[in-house]
């Protein structure tokens, strides 16, 4: 009897002897790794630097959850998938985060405007800045003046916050609005109406115009079509763009 049992323990010490040592043999080391999702040249290197720091063993025994989470902190990466293929090969799958604006001189804003890091520059997006409000209250605001906006063909290229509370917009022509810290959507939405039924058609490009009066607007055209010191009549009652105003 007990050379049966001794015999069975022999069995299954060579089983597990030679499951080691199949598990070493296939555990071979990474030597490649493949990252796809359209990486652009310094998002690649970026991913370079953060998997320097990740320990990478055999193909069997790395461990992919570090190495997902790793490059989830970069900050970019919406999500992470690695993969194994063997015999030493990684598949990293990288699901990017697409910036909607620029948040100050080197942020990024994300749609629900979580702010983010980017290895690329991305000129061609909006800039917002606020000295009091969040990324997120920033960003609501910026998404719903544009709203408004794109009704008329205008496109929002700077919402910034004045440490006041008072937004300025610009657009890509270059003309200003003043909103003042209140009321701000019911101010874009006075002007817009004026621009819309009189501002557009004149035949003159508005330098700025100033929305934070208690009724109307006033407007100020380019110096190129109008002496710099002429002001264009209020639209609905201000006559004056005098620092002083009604409200803010």
């Amino acid at each position: 009897m007990w050379v049966k049992r001794v015999l069975t323990l022999f069995g299954v010490s060579c089983i597990t002897a030679a499951g080691i040592g199949v598990w070493h043999i296939l555990d071979r080391p990474v030597d490649t790794i493949v990252v796809s999702g359209e990486p652009t040249e310094a998002e690649r290197e970026w991913v370079e630097q953060a998997l320097s720091s990740v320990p990478l063993d055999g193909i069997l025994s790395t461990n992919l959850e570090i190495i997902e989470a790793q490059l989830i902190s970069m900050g970019w990466t919406r999500q992470v998938t690695v993969r194994r293929h063997w015999p030493d090969r990684l598949e990293v799958r990288l699901h990017k985060v697409v910036p909607v604006a620029r948040w100050g001189e080197q942020g990024y804003l994300a749609a629900d405007g979580e702010a983010m890091e980017l290895p690329d520059e991305h000129h061609d997006l909006p800039v917002l800045s606020a000295s009091i409000s969040t990324p997120q209250q920033t960003m609501e605001v910026y998404r719903l003046l544009q709203l408004f906006a794109s009704r008329l063909n205008l496109q929002i290229v700077t919402l910034s916050e004045s440490p006041q509370g008072e937004w300025l917009v610009s657009f890509g022509d270059g003309m200003r609005v003043f909103l003042g810290a209140r009321d701000v959507n019911a101010r874009m939405q006075r002007f817009l109406r004026a621009y819309g039924n009189a501002l557009r058609h004149q035949g003159q490009s508005v330098d700025y115009a100033d929305a934070r009066y208690t009724s109307g607007i006033a407007v100020r055209f380019k110096p190129e079509v109008r002496h710099e010191d002429q002001l264009a009549g209020a639209i609905t009652g201000a006559s004056s763009l005098s620092p002083t105003h009604n409200g803010s």
